[in-house]
């Protein structure tokens, strides 16, 4: 039987610290950190960052030389031979504003990742958030429950009395039966929300939210002017220098080519100087070329294209700025009626419920009231509670919403 015992204590530390170990509590800065660190969508953003510079070094992409060699009778009845190199240039200007292009398009991909980090912040903040509020919402349950599920013991002990009717036997059954079904579907949320939460982070772990505050508080320094410095809107600004650098090299490929070449041959026989030249003699020229884009309608074509390219950046970032005004504004009115809103439950709807649930359960025990009238007194506060957690939400989904829209993350 010692035995017994004993394997039955370790097997159930085991077990405890085996659900100590799987469950990491989180603050939302450490959660953060974590996702920074090892979501997957920022690392293709960084990774195509890299990309982008390391095509910069490509922007001097020179042809390839081009080397012949000729055998025969080139000069007269003797064979000959002859060997030539060449090697064709753009116009300089042609690599300097493809580097300018490859710099800014860099520029964009680096841009983006800090956008990138900005969404996922924000994602990772609400995933959070959520999971607090569920973690709120079970406990208020789990309490109802407790409240409840006593309520039907003695419900069922008064009714084996005879002291009440079926009734109130149902009533009591039922209400704890609904309790119970919320527990259900909120325990299916919360695991819906957790993956979503893992996903982002990119871990198995199970992780607990641990917030110092259930609601969050407004940064006071937030206001529109900060809306400019929105990530969206400096990849959008540098999509706008892109696209201009884009137009210069088309530009730039109108300007002539160039081409240099070196010749050496033999030339069997006798000379124009009448002297008799074996090929053990080498003569040597040397070949300028100028390319001249005569038929440049194709690439006016493209330089028109890019211009217009240029036109729907600039509106891209006219739109999303003012998009992105008009989000601050709703959602600094939407604050402000939050703010309205927790006032009234924290110093009205709040204590009133304590009061009615306290007074419900005296007049219960005293005789004053029936159980129907104390379970519309009880489930009158604990909604009352709970339409507190679900505006807390609301307001911390505002507040992420006004940081995310002023990088105040």
């Amino acid at each position: 039987m010692k035995n017994k015992k004993k394997n039955l204590i370790s097997a159930f530390l085991f077990v405890f610290c085996g659900i100590l170990n799987a469950q990491t509590p989180y603050t939302i800065q450490t959660a953060i950190e974590t996702a920074l660190k090892n979501n997957s969508s920022i690392k293709s953003e960084r990774l195509k960052a890299d990309y982008q510079q390391k095509l910069i070094k490509s922007a001097t992409n020179i042809p390839a030389t081009n080397i012949v060699a000729d055998y025969g009778q080139i000069n007269s009845f003797y064979n000959d031979n002859r060997f030539g190199i060449s090697q064709s240039f753009n116009f300089p200007t042609v690599y300097s504003r493809q580097k300018k292009l490859f710099k800014e398009e860099w520029q964009t991909a680096t841009l983006n990742v800090s956008m990138k980090e900005a969404e996922l912040k924000k994602a990772v903040s609400q995933s959070f958030y959520t999971l607090v509020y569920l973690y709120e919402k079970e406990k208020l349950l789990q309490k109802s429950d407790t409240i409840f599920s006593e309520f039907l013991k003695k419900s069922n002990l008064r009714f084996q009395k005879g002291e009440s009717n079926i009734l109130e036997k149902t009533t009591a059954e039922t209400q704890r039966g609904n309790i119970q079904l919320q527990l259900i579907q909120l325990q299916q949320e919360k695991e819906v929300v957790k993956s979503q939460f893992q996903l982002l982070l990119n871990s198995d772990t199970d992780f607990i939210p641990k917030a110092e505050n259930l609601k969050l508080i407004l940064d006071t320094t937030i206001d529109s002017t900060l809306v400019a410095q929105h990530p969206n809107l400096k990849v959008l600004e540098q999509q706008k220098k892109a696209s201009l650098a884009s137009t210069k090299l088309e530009k730039s490929k109108l300007l002539p080519s160039f081409t240099l070449g070196y010749n050496n041959t033999s030339i069997t026989g006798t000379g124009a100087n009448d002297v008799v030249y074996d090929k053990s003699v080498r003569f040597q020229s040397a070949q300028v070329g100028l390319g001249i884009p005569i038929f440049g309608g194709s690439q006016k074509a493209k330089i028109a294209a890019s211009k217009i390219g240029e036109s729907i950046s600039e509106n891209e970032f006219q739109r999303e700025k003012l998009l992105l005004q008009m989000q601050f504004q709703n959602a600094l009115s939407q604050h402000q009626s939050n703010l309205e809103k927790l006032d009234y439950f924290e110093k009205t709807a709040l204590p009133n419920a304590k009061i009615i649930i306290e007074t419900a359960n005296k007049q219960f025990y005293n005789g004053d009231i029936n159980y129907l009238d104390w379970v519309l007194l009880a489930n009158q506060s604990i909604t009352i509670k709970s339409n507190y957690i679900d505006a807390v939400i609301q307001h911390n989904e505002i507040i992420i919403q006004l940081n995310y829209l002023t990088s105040k993350q």
